[in-house]
C-alpha cells in the first residue's frame, strides 16, 4: 500500500492526489460516498442543474472562504525569484510542482507575446475569481503595467475589489463595452452552458490575443456534460461543466474569427469520470483575430 501511495505521488499532479483523499477524510467529503464519485457523466446535460438542488455552482460563500484561507500562502509563493510551480486550487500551496509550473510558464509565454513593445497591457480575466492571475501577471512580467479587468460572480468580485481597488471587477456584462490586449479564460469557459456564445463574446473584445486554457477536451466523442462534486476542495458545492470535443471547439473559434496560433499541453485531468464516454484531458489554446482579407483555411 505504501509503495502504491508513493507511486501515485510521483506520477499524479497534486490536485489529483489530493482528490483521492475524500475516501479517507470524512470531514472533506460531505455528500461524497462510494455511490457518488467526484466526477460523473451527466447524459441529460444542463437540465440536471434545473432539478438538482445540490448543484449550486460557484457563487457560494464556501468557495470564497477556501480562496481566502490560502491567499497569504499564494501571495508569498509568488514573491522572490523561485520557481512558480504554484496553484491556488491545490490543497497545500507550494512552489515546486512541475505541472503547475508548466501551466504558469505557458501563460507567461502568452503574456510576454502580448506585451511586445508595450509599456502597459490590458487583460480581461474571464472567470478570474478574486484576481489570482493579476498577481501571476505581475510576477512573470515585471516592469510592464498591468491593467487588470476580471469578470466573475458577485461573491468573488466583492472580495476582489477589496484586494485590488485599482483593478476592475465586473458582475454584469459591462465588460463587453471595451476591448483588451489579452483575453484570458483559464478553467472557466467550460462552465458556461452556452459556451460557444460566450466564446464569440470574448472573441469580439480581443484586440491582440485570446488564451483559453485548462480546458477539458475529448478527441473522439461529441461534447458532453460532467458533474464535479467539489467537496474535497472545501467548496461545499457541485457544478456542471463541458468536456468539449476539440474539433468542435476549434471550429467554433474559426467561425468566431479567431486563428489558432499555438496549442499547449496542460498536465491536468480527472483520474476517473463515472460513466463518461471518453476521459478528457486539459489543453490550452492561443488565438489571434483573423486579419482582414486573411484566409481562414490557410
Amino acid at each position: 500500500m505504501r509503495l502504491l501511495k508513493n507511486i501515485a505521488k510521483r506520477t499524479l499532479p497534486p490536485i489529483l492526489v489530493d482528490a483521492g483523499k475524500w475516501v479517507r477524510d470524512k470531514t472533506c467529503r460531505s455528500r461524497l460516498s462510494l455511490s457518488e464519485p467526484e466526477w460523473e457523466y451527466i447524459p441529460e446535460g444542463w437540465e440536471r442543474q434545473r432539478v438538482d438542488p445540490h448543484i449550486k455552482g460557484w457563487n457560494v460563500a464556501r468557495v470564497l472562504e477556501a480562496c481566502k484561507a490560502k491567499w497569504p500562502a499564494f501571495v508569498k509563493a509568488l514573491e522572490g525569484n523561485g520557481p512558480l510551480g504554484v496553484s491556488h486550487e491545490a490543497t497545500t500551496i507550494s512552489t515546486d510542482n512541475y505541472s503547475f509550473h508548466n501551466t504558469i510558464m505557458c501563460y507567461a509565454y502568452v503574456l510576454t507575446l502580448t506585451a511586445r513593445s508595450k509599456e502597459r497591457v490590458s487583460i480581461l480575466d474571464w472567470g478570474g475569481g478574486i484576481g489570482h492571475y493579476y498577481l501571476i501577471s505581475k510576477a512573470v512580467l515585471p516592469g510592464v503595467e498591468i491593467l487588470y479587468h476580471c469578470k466573475d460572480l458577485p461573491v468573488l468580485c466583492a472580495h476582489g475589489r477589496k484586494l485590488f481597488p485599482e483593478a476592475r471587477f465586473y458582475e454584469d456584462e459591462s465588460f463587453l463595452e471595451q476591448s483588451y490586449d489579452l483575453v484570458l479564460a483559464s478553467a472557466s469557459l467550460h462552465y458556461s452552458e452556452k459556451w460557444s456564445h460566450r466564446f464569440r463574446q470574448l472573441a469580439s473584445v480581443t484586440k491582440s490575443q485570446m488564451y483559453v486554457t485548462r480546458l477539458p477536451v475529448v478527441f473522439h466523442s461529441p461534447s458532453f456534460v460532467v458533474l464535479q462534486r467539489a467537496y474535497n476542495f472545501g467548496y461545499d458545492t457541485e457544478y456542471l461543466g463541458w468536456f468539449l470535443n476539440r474539433d468542435e471547439f476549434l471550429q467554433c473559434a474559426s467561425d468566431a474569427g479567431m486563428r489558432l496560433m499555438r496549442e499547449f499541453l496542460i498536465d491536468e485531468r480527472p483520474s476517473f469520470v463515472y460513466g463518461a464516454p471518453e476521459l478528457g484531458e486539459y489543453r490550452g489554446f492561443l488565438f489571434q483575430p483573423f486579419r482582414r482579407g486573411e484566409s481562414r483555411n490557410g
